[in-house]
């Protein structure tokens, strides 16, 4: 799991650095929430205009992993 996280984070974050990027940042990461859940969280800034486009982005490489 924490392979397929960390290679997401570095997917999202070579999307992030292209001049075309349909988001500015993005950012996964997991944690167990008070011993009784796993949660695995994708945070991502985009400009106003562009966040479909960045949430299509995040699922297609999340459906990738």
């Amino acid at each position: 799991e924490d392979l397929g996280r960390m290679v997401l984070q570095r997917r999202l974050s070579t999307i992030a650095s292209k001049a075309d990027a349909p988001f500015i940042g993005a950012i996964a990461v997991s944690q167990d929430l008070l011993h009784s859940a796993h949660v695995v969280q994708i945070e991502a800034n985009s400009e106003t205009d562009k966040w479909q486009a960045a949430l299509t982005t995040i699922d297609q490489e999340q459906r990738r992993i």
